[in-house]
């Protein structure tokens, strides 16, 4: 990829707002996918958006300009001077949000405990699936992802009636800006814990393995049995026998005849079935009416790194981690509950295998029967998108959210033949996974992640970290290889490459991807095969960066457009990490000081529109950052979704601790474009519209605002658009319960008018919340909604 390609994808009139109501001024830099932003047909109208793609609404207050927004861009500074943040879900006037499920609430038959649930933690993905024989009735999936620490413990004993030991941080005297963790008076020394290696008092121990199993059971999955009111509003139907409940460590499914089971290549590896699922982040609907629910961030309760032979990497610390800093860098002795615990799988008495978690899982909401399909890999993901069109393969795409991470897609072996046949599940177990590489000129191709695969010369160098994670042998795992002078590399690309050539016993230039693995011959080659490519599925992250797949800018959420079948891809942040970085021949803003380092939309066509095609095209849809900056007015895309007319509705993930941070511009803080902090400015967790075609075609529009310290997620529309689903997870992450009486902290932030014009605003920020109920001093408490007009 070349220096001109780069400048060229980076200059400033890549994505230029040319005034309000307007689309993008668009030409070459936008390759081939220019022309069909202007060629494509107005959108069919939608019940809340305009035909010409304009909503059909007043957007609420939103703390910076915003390119759609219809008032003269000469107002901008005096309508923004003051603006005052609220806890709650702020919505256009005539729209009107009611709770469908919250935290803790119990669903089931009265008279039947055994089939009663609770309602979990942290909801996020939701998707919707009709009843057959029920008309306006649906099972509603709802992910639960993870405990935001401080305001679960603090509410745990209120809202479940569960008396939990106490987990606290204070401030080391030694050592400034250390804590130490306080688990029921024991002091320990520092806030991370080695399970199998330090020494722990019996009481402790004893207190994290009861918060460790109470947090699992928390995540999961619930399948709420719902129904559609004659005004248009969805809710539980809440006696009914048939809601499903399937936690982080189940041993067993609520009915006998519903399985639990791996499916694909690597489910010769396990001698045990799976423990449930955990780390649901997003997720999927079938047209057969089944529900895939993605597991993320599994690495930080159970072990990620797999050795050749696809066992547990040996060796592997078993950590306990504890966080609580506060948005200034300091303990606040008010709220001493960590924001932070991770190491659950660890510390429950029979410790998680963490093969077990990183799949895509299948439930059936009839019988809650749950199948990890192997073949589509055991990476962080985000979500899965399915393209099931009869007579050609399924086509699963994936995202890795993880700096560094990759775009992948699945291709099913055999075709699709009724898409609504819930046979097609057969087709998730055997198929190809693909790694997405991005080029030059806007291609890409799709590398398959199998045993003949070539090794690639690795590229460390085209990430602002220069270093990529790549295969550790012979012991297993991961090793950061690249420029030394970095910090974050262990070994040269020189060097890894001898460590290879000598695993291998081949000159580098002759390895492939099964010369990674280690498997005992059956005698058998296609079942050899089938191991070895198990084992590269088991590890596909690393696997990925082997055979040259672009490590990108946390690719969360891809969907496909209901219209034309491409597909729309949320790069949620550019900047890196240990993980990684993102190539920066593809994201040029990943090491720039500019507001559009935090995330884009991007949007991919495959060559014949076919969804088993290997290669495809690509161009950026819509950027992150100020309008004065070329950005769409909003940080960090995540989840998606599309209305019936094919509009594209994206939901922000702006990280807890950055909300509402003083955009000071001045001070080596972060706190200025390109800064870790500065997505402060964009105030609190916002959703927005963006048309995909006429007019207005690029242009976001401000929705809806959050509540304080939350994320917006799992965006689901009913099939006529004229109601939505929204989770609204961990509202007061960082400073939990808003207590009565509370003050409201003044803040100032430097913003730029969509002229370039710097402005000084005054913002008035709560700390804490007390979502949904909005009494002063109530817990806040993750939960569901359904919004719609009137």
């Amino acid at each position: 990829m070349t220096d001109t390609f780069a400048s060229r994808l980076s200059r400033r009139g890549f994505l230029r707002y040319v005034g309000a109501g307007t689309g993008l001024a668009l030409g070459a830099e936008l390759g081939p996918l220019a022309s069909w932003l202007h060629a494509a047909t107005t959108p069919a109208p939608g019940a809340w958006v305009l035909a010409d793609g304009t909503p059909a609404w007043v957007s609420p207050p939103y703390p910076v300009p915003v390119p759609g927004d219809p008032q003269p861009a000469a107002t901008d500074a005096k309508r923004l001077a003051q603006f005052r943040v609220i806890d709650d879900l702020v919505l256009p006037p005539g729209f009107r949000y009611d709770l469908v499920a919250q935290w803790g609430e119990v669903f089931g038959p009265p008279d039947d405990p055994a089939k009663q649930i609770r309602f979990g933690y942290n909801c996020d993905y939701t998707g919707l699936v009709p009843i057959p024989g029920q008309p306006d009735h649906f099972y509603l999936l709802v992910n639960h992802e993870y405990v935001s620490a401080r305001p679960w413990l603090q509410a745990c004993r209120e809202v479940l009636g569960e008396d939990i030991p106490s987990f606290q941080l204070i401030e080391d005297p030694e050592r400034r800006n250390r804590e130490l963790l306080v688990i029921d008076g024991w002091t320990a020394n520092g806030n991370s814990l080695d399970l199998g290696r330090d020494e722990i008092p019996p009481a402790a121990r004893a207190a994290m393995t009861r918060i460790a199993t109470l947090a699992l059971s928390e995540q999961g999955v619930s399948v709420l049995h719902v129904r559609r009111t004659p005004e248009g509003r969805i809710e539980v139907v809440r006696d009914a026998p048939d809601h499903r409940r399937i936690a982080g460590a189940s041993t067993r499914n609520v009915l006998p005849d519903a399985p639990f089971r791996f499916s694909g290549q690597a489910a010769a590896l396990f001698t045990r079935p799976p423990r449930g699922t955990m780390c649901n982040c997003s997720g999927g609907t079938t047209p057969w009416g089944t529900f895939l629910t993605c597991e993320e961030n599994f690495q930080d309760q159970c072990q990620e790194e797999v050795a050749p032979d696809g066992s547990p990497a040996p060796e592997r610390p078993r950590i306990w981690n504890a966080e609580g800093q506060l948005d200034r860098g300091r303990l606040d002795a008010r709220v001493p509950e960590p924001v932070i615990l991770e190491g659950f799988g660890w510390a429950i008495p029979d410790p998680l295998d963490g093969r077990h978690y990183g799949w895509v899982t299948e439930i059936d909401p009839k019988t809650g029967a749950l199948t990890k399909h192997t073949a589509l890999g055991r990476f962080r993901h985000e979500n899965v998108a399915l393209r099931t069109v009869a007579g050609r393969p399924l086509a699963a795409y994936q995202g890795d959210d993880r700096r560094g991470g990759h775009v992948w897609k699945f291709v099913s072996a055999e075709p699709v033949g009724d898409p609504a046949d819930p046979a097609n599940s057969r087709l998730f177990e055997n198929g190809t996974l693909y790694v997405a590489r991005f080029t030059g000129d806007f291609k890409g191709r799709w590398i398959p992640i199998r045993p003949e695969t070539p090794l690639a010369v690795p590229e460390p160098e085209q990430g602002h970290t220069e270093h990529l994670l790549l295969p550790a042998r012979p012991h297993g795992g991961y090793v950061a290889v690249g420029n030394p002078k970095k910090r974050r590399a262990r070994l040269t690309v020189t060097q890894w490459v001898e460590t290879i050539e000598a695993f291998t016993g081949k000159d580098y230039r002759q390895t492939t991807l099964g010369d990674l693995v280690r498997i005992a011959p059956t005698g058998d080659p296609a079942e050899d095969l089938r191991r070895a490519t198990g084992i590269l599925v088991l590890d596909a992250f690393v696997m990925a960066n082997a055979v040259g797949g672009t490590p990108s800018a946390r690719p969360e959420d891809l969907e496909i457009h209901p219209g034309d079948g491409s597909v729309y891809i949320a790069f949620t942040d550019s900047t890196g990490s240990s993980d990684g970085a993102p190539d920066r021949r593809v994201f040029p803003d990943s090491a720039g000081k500019n507001s559009r380092q935090y995330g884009a939309v991007y949007r991919l066509v495959e060559d014949g529109e076919d969804p088993a095609a290997t290669s495809f095209t690509w161009g950026k849809f819509v950027a992150s950052g100020e309008a004065a900056e070329q950005g769409g007015g909003f940080a960090n895309a995540d989840n998606l979704a599309f209305d019936p007319g094919g509009n594209l509705w994206l939901v922000t993930d702006i990280t807890t601790t950055s909300h509402n941070f003083p955009t000071e511009r001045s001070k080596g803080d972060g706190s200025q474009p390109g800064g870790q902090k500065f997505p402060g400015i964009f105030g609190n967790n916002a959703m927005f519209m963006v048309p995909t075609a006429g007019p207005a075609a690029g242009v976001p529009h401000c929705f809806a605002t959050g509540p304080m310290e939350c994320e917006l997620t799992g965006p689901t529309f009913l099939p006529d658009g004229r109601a939505l689903i929204l989770s609204v997870q961990h509202p007061g992450e960082l400073h939990g319960r808003r207590p009565a009486q509370a003050p409201v902290r003044r803040q100032w932030h430097v913003i730029h008018d969509r002229a370039n014009r710097a402005f000084l605003q005054e913002r008035f920020v709560p700390e804490g919340s007390n979502f949904p109920s909005g009494e002063p001093g109530a817990m806040p408490r993750p939960s569901v909604v359904c919004i719609t007009r009137g």
